[in-house]
């Protein structure tokens, strides 16, 4: 069964927040295994697992305090049996929001969670673990992503849109480090 987003996606996106970076805190790591735990036991069997990825999962990083979380799935079929256990914890449904295959929920207002649900193995799933593992492996590159996001802030300050935009061209450069195609 379809399931119609229950925001707009482009409303999403073009919302107006401050983007706030804070220095790592390991808090973000046990809230984030807590909340894994919550949608492993509200989604059951239709889950493989739930990965930590994003910022927030890379310790000594600075980070949007928002927690990226990426449940893994057999099939893209099975990400639309789990909206509705995903909107009892809390989230939004805003579709694939623009990345064929996958399930975009968001939690919270200012927002505090992005669960992007994935097919496990698909290519979008290994960039984003492949980003994590590289971030927490190289100093040199976690710290060029820091100094990048501070300026971006600075000049895009609540315009999320942008400021991701502008942080492409460094996360190409990371995807092609770690290999991922």
């Amino acid at each position: 069964m379809r399931t119609r987003p229950a925001i707009d996606p482009e409303d999403l996106w073009r919302a107006r927040e401050q983007i706030v970076l804070a220095p790592h805190d390991p808090r973000w790591l046990t809230d984030a295994a807590e909340e894994c735990r919550r949608i492993e036991q509200a989604c059951g069997p239709l889950l493989l697992r739930v990965v930590h990825i994003g910022s927030t999962s890379v310790p000594g990083l600075i980070a949007k305090p928002v927690l990226d979380l990426m449940p893994l799935v057999r099939n893209v079929e099975d990400g639309f049996e789990c909206v509705g256990p995903m909107r009892a914890l809390g989230y939004w449904y805003a579709g694939d929001f623009g990345i064929a295959g996958r399930h975009l929920f968001v939690k919270g207002s200012p927002r505090t969670h992005h669960a992007h649900m994935l097919v496990e193995g698909s290519k979008e799933a290994r960039r984003h673990m492949a980003v994590r593992d590289l971030l927490r492996s190289s100093p040199e590159m976690a710290a060029r992503y820091a100094a990048l996001k501070q300026s971006l802030a600075l000049r895009f300050v609540d315009d999320r849109e942008g400021y991701a935009m502008a942080k492409s061209v460094f996360m190409r450069e990371l995807f092609d480090r770690a290999d991922v195609e």
